[in-house]
């Protein structure tokens, strides 16, 4: 597996990085006083899961997403873009295929959300009647796990499994950490938004590979592995200014992937459709930047013998 040498520049995701990122004058341009964005899903969780009074929602959204930023200004809180819930719009063919195959009857299928912040996309599988137990959640932070249970107001009910860690460990102290023990091969399924674009394509690398260590490799798996998500990649792909980021357009996400599979033994088919090609509104790699989503799906390697 690719590891983490101290000669190779990284900038190691994540705090230490996120201390630069916190100090970056466009961090606080992206600190928004109103919700822009319309987010009848989220409200409709607030209200109905979480069993918050209609006129409190905007209150307590403004509450977690202050504590949050406080903690780190990823642009994404900031916006307050985390409310939109867009996997969940109908022409999100990505999630509907999820959910039936975390629904169907007998299912033993498993869901893990990386890089979740306060787990909205886990409450909101809830809500559509997906088994919590069967749910996996991992961020940087352990504040985000438990800005997600003062959200949502489920931590005697819920029961998905959430684990802190960072992914960038060096090998000896991965090895040992909560992630690994917790989820290696238990996951079916993998979603990651507005993650990819965080890191420079060495750590990308890291990360792929040890994602690929979380699919299970036996029966209750009944479709293919999967990741899938949306992330800002490039109409000109390659590695940014911004903390050595790498943005992907369809042929470097796949050739990333493609890597990943000769250093795991494994193989993947990447799809990825743009948004829109107009640059996202709330954006910090510049003007080619696009809205992307995309599905990596594992085939079946060739026997050569």
């Amino acid at each position: 597996m690719e590891t983490l040498p101290d000669a190779v520049s990284t900038d190691k995701w994540g705090k230490d990085t996120e201390k630069q990122m916190n100090e970056q004058s466009w961090s606080m341009e992206n600190r928004l006083d109103d919700i822009p964005w319309e987010h009848n899903r989220f409200r409709e969780l607030l209200e109905k899961y979480s069993q918050i009074p209609e006129d409190q929602v905007t209150a307590e959204i403004h509450k977690i997403r202050d504590k949050a930023w406080d903690v780190a200004k990823y642009p994404c809180i900031g916006s307050f873009t985390y409310v939109r819930l867009l996997e969940f719009e109908d022409d999100y063919w990505e999630m509907k295929e999820v959910i039936e195959r975390l629904k169907a009857p007998g299912s033993q299928e498993t869901f893990l959300e990386v890089g979740g912040f306060i787990f909205q996309t886990i409450r909101r599988l809830v809500f559509e009647g997906v088994d919590s137990a069967r749910l996996y959640g991992t961020d940087l932070h352990a504040e985000f796990v438990e800005l997600g249970y003062e959200q949502f107001r489920d931590r005697d009910t819920i029961q998905a499994t959430f684990v802190a860690g960072d992914m960038l460990l060096n090998e000896e102290e991965y090895a040992v950490s909560a992630l690994p023990r917790t989820l290696n091969g238990k996951v079916s399924i993998v979603h990651a938004s507005n993650f990819f674009h965080l890191f420079s394509w060495e750590t990308q690398l890291v990360i792929c590979e040890r994602i690929v260590q979380f699919f299970r490799r036996d029966s209750g798996a009944k479709g293919p592995a999967v990741i899938f998500g949306s992330h800002l990649g490039s109409i000109t792909p390659g590695k940014t200014d911004l903390f050595s980021a790498f943005l992907h357009d369809e042929a470097t996400f796949q050739a990333l992937w493609d890597e990943v599979g000769r250093k795991t033994g494994t193989r993947w088919n990447v799809s990825v459709k743009i948004f829109s090609w107009k640059p996202p509104r709330i954006n910090v790699f510049g003007k080619d930047a696009r809205a992307m989503r995309f599905v990596v799906t594992e085939s079946a390697v060739e026997n050569k013998a």
